[in-house]
């Protein structure tokens, strides 16, 4: 994403977390505190469910951080790339996560990736992934990148969206007070643009994506208001 939208914030702020809390660098927490270990595998599970993973995948993961969830899926196929705007967060990546010359982390802003991307490169990714990260993308970014993922990784089979903030449930995340007025349609706040699933479906079927929304389980930390968006070529 462009370091404009709300997500700027992850460029800096991971050199102010201890080196080793790999969560809290990628603001993977609740109250301040890393979720638990619990938390990260029912992450896990949903994206292997739904990306479906097979051991000749090269798979791509687009605001990959800093590597920590990106190596579950890499064990998982031949190999691949996790792209992110971060110099922090992609340094972090390549020393500590990254296990074999397969694998490896580029520090890019990812609309710039996809646009100049090489072409053989491009083509030869089947599974890709982008992970609470899409909603700092206004929406012509978000139409860009979704119709060039679309036009220029003719290989992709399944494209893994992840941890979306849910217009209908915005209620659920503020609770006892209104949401600020606008709020929810603002790239460049904590959370980012808040999407029902039936708004995500219609970016997905103009940019060429047949989608399948689906709901993380209750004991999810974000279950309340979030959903996830698995993409396939139409």
């Amino acid at each position: 994403m462009s370091p404009a939208g709300g997500g700027a914030f992850y460029k800096d702020y991971p050199q102010t977390c201890d080196p080793e809390d790999y969560w809290a660098q990628v603001g993977r927490t609740v109250n301040g505190k890393s979720v638990p270990q619990e938390q990260i595998d029912l992450i896990v599970t949903a994206v292997r469910a739904g990306l479906e993973f097979a051991d000749d995948d090269l798979f791509l993961d687009l605001c990959c951080g800093n590597g920590a969830l990106t190596t579950h899926f890499f064990r998982l196929c031949r190999g691949g790339l996790g792209v992110d705007f971060s110099a922090f967060l992609i340094d972090v990546a390549n020393q500590r996560f990254s296990h074999r010359p397969s694998e490896g982390y580029l520090l890019d802003d990812v609309i710039d990736y996809v646009r100049k991307a090489d072409a053989a490169q491009a083509a030869g990714f089947t599974k890709a992934l982008c992970y609470g990260a899409f909603q700092y993308l206004d929406h012509g970014p978000a139409v860009e990148f979704l119709s060039l993922l679309r036009r220029r990784f003719p290989g992709l089979k399944r494209l893994f969206i992840g941890n979306l903030p849910d217009k209908e449930r915005i209620g659920n995340h503020y609770r006892d007070q209104p949401p600020p007025p606008g709020i929810a349609d603002r790239a460049d706040t904590p959370i980012g643009i808040w999407r029902t699933a039936d708004e995500f479906r219609a970016l997905a079927a103009s940019t060429g994506w047949q989608c399948r929304i689906s709901q993380m389980p209750p004991a999810f930390y974000g279950a309340h208001c979030r959903y996830d968006a698995l993409l396939v070529p139409t």
